[in-house]
């Protein structure tokens, strides 16, 4: 039990500290932009590392199921696994990136807070899953807190605070992204599809479309440029410690909990980026954005604790 805490306590460490720490690396970027020995970030470099990084590995630890599957794959697995490569590691990390360009880290982790209502939205469309009974206040409580959120950001005295369009309009593309992602999971789950092939293959194929991009856009400098000590170093360390970390640490909390109950706790990350976000990057933190953040985490309670909807007695007759 206590290993099971300890795993699930990194996992939302790691987790609630991914933005602030990937917001950091953009100042970076752009403080040494135009400087001699400068380090050129964009979303290709960083995620074609850390997709790189991830897809290795976890690809390695699950090579024996991966080798007795593979075989077997039909083509509707096979484009299942192209679709989940491509929402969830290509689309929503690129889009979770340029959001974070345009909105501060309290902002961008608020309004990706809707990712739970959407992806329970789309598995009963597409899954036929049964929605929580208090679904309907769950939303109106993530749609309060956002409200507040925005209240907050109109009447700060800083004009960085209130929200870019172009930053919601990359956080509602990369909402979209994760929802699909999450259905995906969940299919390939259904069809005994391992990790080594659902994470381990699908970020190897992001990190190819990653490094086709940024030579397409930005030419081979793009990673030449890059100093060794601040591939290894920096970009490595997110990459090992933040997107490889939280990926394992995520499963062991699943084999230790189960997914509800990692769910339940998982929306303590909310509170861990608002604090790392303060802490780090001194974004302010208004009375609003907290009492935005605690409607948000009491939504997403609401919603894993509130019991599923029955289907009627004629329907299930049928």
């Amino acid at each position: 039990m206590s290993r099971g805490v300890g795993v699930l306590a990194l996992f939302i460490l790691l987790r609630g500290s991914d933005s602030s720490l990937l917001k950091w690396l953009q100042i970076q970027g752009a403080m040494t932009a135009g400087v001699g020995g400068g380090q050129p970030i964009s979303f290709c470099n960083v995620f074609f590392f850390s997709s790189l990084v991830t897809g290795l590995v976890i690809l390695f630890w699950d090579r024996r199921g991966t080798l007795r599957r593979l075989p077997f794959l039909t083509p509707t697995d096979r484009r299942l696994l192209v679709t989940h490569s491509f929402t969830g590691f290509f689309l929503a990390p690129m889009a979770y990136y340029l959001a974070l360009e345009h909105l501060s880290v309290v902002q961008q982790t608020l309004l990706f807070s809707l990712t739970v209502p959407c992806t329970a939205l789309v598995a009963r469309f597409v899954l036929k899953e049964s929605l929580p009974r208090l679904f309907p206040l769950s939303c109106g409580l993530i749609t309060l807190g956002l409200l507040l959120s925005a209240r907050a950001g109109a009447m700060a005295d800083s004009p960085g605070m209130a929200l870019d369009g172009r930053g919601v309009a990359w956080a509602c593309v990369g909402i979209a992204a994760f929802a699909w992602s999450g259905v995906n999971a969940r299919l390939l789950s259904q069809k005994s599809i391992g990790v080594g092939l659902s994470i381990g293959v699908s970020s190897l194929m992001a990190a190819q479309a990653f490094a086709v991009i940024a030579i397409v856009l930005f030419g081979p400098s793009h990673f030449i440029a890059l100093s060794r000590w601040w591939v290894l170093g920096v970009i490595g360390g997110y990459a090992c410690l933040v997107t490889l970390g939280s990926q394992w640490s995520l499963m062991q909390a699943y084999a230790c909990f189960g997914v509800v109950t990692v769910t339940v706790w998982a929306t303590l990350t909310l509170v861990v980026s608002l604090v790392v976000a303060h802490g780090l990057l001194a974004e302010p933190l208004s009375p609003m954005a907290i009492g935005a953040a605690a409607l948000i985490v009491l939504a997403v309670l609401v919603q894993q604790w509130s019991p599923m909807t029955r289907p009627a007695p004629e329907a299930v007759s049928r």
